[in-house]
C-alpha cells in the first residue's frame, strides 16, 4: 500500500490522484483521437470531457453520500469535501454529463458514446490501480494460499484495520492476512474490455453496439469480481448493490441488444465512415492518370 506515491519535500502525490489524473487524460483523449480520425468529425473537443468528468464527480460522491453516509455527511454537504468515491454513482453522473454536453455542442449520442466506450474502461482500470495503492476498495481474506494474495500494512483503514475488528489478527501484527486484489481483478478485466471494444468499434456497422458491449461486459465483470470483495454489503437478496447493478447491465444491455439484432437491424448493415486521418485519405485515393503520362507522385503511391 503506497498512499503516497511521490514525496519531495513538503510536496506529495497521493497515488489515487495521481492514478485519476491519468485515467482523466486517457477517459478525454482516446474518444478525441477516434474523433479526428473520422471522415467528418463530431463538434467534440476535450473540453467537453472536463465537464463530464466534473458531472461524473459529482454523481460518484452523491451515490457515497446514499449508500455510506450518515447525517453528518449531508449536514452542509460535507460528503463533497471527505466522503468517497463510487464508480457506478460517476457512470451515471457521466452519463448525465455527456448527454447535456452533446445536447449543447449538436452531436449525436450513439456514435460518440461508442467512441467513448472503450476509453472508459481503461481509464477505469488505471483508477483501480490507485484504489490498490491506496488501500480502498480491498478484497476478501484468501481461503487458500495463493501467491497473488496482497498483504496490506498497518493502518487505521483497510484490511488491516478490518480483520483487527473482525479478532483475526491482533495489534501486534505488522500487516494484515491475504485478501483478494480484487483493484487488480477489476484491472485486468478492464482493460481486456478495452481491447475487446476497440475491435468491435473496428469492426462494428451499427451505432451504439460498442456503448452496449459495454455495459454487457462490465455487467458481468463486476458481479464476477464483487463475489471477491471484503468491504461491500450483501443487502440485495444475498448480492451486494453493485452486484445487483452489474447484473442489471447485463441483463439490460444483453436484451436490448437481441432487441434491436430482431428489429431494427434486421435489415443489411450500412458501410461504415472511413475513419483515416484526411492526409492520409488523400494518399489513398486513386490518381486519375493518363496513358499518356504518368507522374513521379502517382508512381510512388502506387
Amino acid at each position: 500500500m503506497y498512499p503516497t506515491l511521490i514525496e519531495w519535500g513538503d510536496l506529495r502525490f497521493h497515488s489515487y490522484t495521481v492514478m485519476m489524473t491519468l485515467a482523466f487524460v486517457i477517459g478525454v483523449l482516446g474518444p478525441n483521437w477516434l474523433n479526428n480520425r473520422r471522415t467528418h468529425p463530431f463538434p467534440i473537443s476535450p473540453a467537453g470531457g472536463i465537464f463530464i468528468f466534473f458531472t461524473g464527480i459529482a454523481g460518484a460522491k452523491i451515490y457515497w453520500a446514499i449508500q455510506y453516509g450518515d447525517a453528518s455527511d449531508w449536514h452542509h454537504l460535507q460528503f463533497v469535501l471527505t466522503g468517497g468515491l463510487v464508480f457506478f454513482g460517476g457512470l451515471f453522473g457521466g452519463i448525465i454529463g455527456g448527454i447535456i454536453y452533446l445536447k449543447y455542442v449538436k452531436a449525436p449520442l450513439l456514435p460518440v458514446a461508442d467512441m467513448v466506450a472503450p476509453f472508459m474502461a481503461l481509464a477505469h482500470g488505471i483508477g483501480r490501480v490507485g484504489c490498490f495503492l491506496n488501500g480502498c476498495c480491498w478484497g476478501q481474506l484468501m481461503k487458500m494460499d495463493l501467491p497473488w494474495g496482497a498483504m496490506y500494512p498497518r493502518a487505521r483503514y483497510g484490511p488491516y484495520r478490518q480483520q483487527i475488528m473482525d479478532g483475526l489478527i491482533s495489534s501486534k501484527d505488522v500487516r494484515s492476512l491475504p485478501v483478494h486484489p480484487t483493484q487488480i481483478y477489476e484491472t485486468l478485466g478492464n482493460v481486456i474490455i478495452f481491447i475487446l471494444l476497440l475491435i468491435v468499434y473496428k469492426r462494428h456497422k451499427r451505432t451504439g453496439i460498442v456503448a452496449l458491449s459495454y455495459f454487457i461486459l462490465y455487467g458481468v465483470l463486476r458481479f464476477i469480481t464483487e463475489a471477491f470483495r471484503g468491504e461491500s454489503a450483501y443487502s440485495v437478496q444475498g448480492l451486494t448493490v453493485s452486484q445487483t447493478i452489474g447484473l442489471t447491465m447485463f441483463l439490460g444491455g444483453g436484451l436490448t441488444l437481441l432487441l434491436l439484432k430482431l428489429t431494427l437491424w434486421k435489415g443489411p448493415a450500412p458501410e461504415p465512415e472511413s475513419e483515416l486521418p484526411a492526409e492520409e485519405r488523400e494518399s489513398e485515393e486513386p490518381e486519375q492518370t493518363s496513358s499518356k503520362s504518368v507522374t513521379p507522385d502517382s508512381q510512388d503511391n502506387a
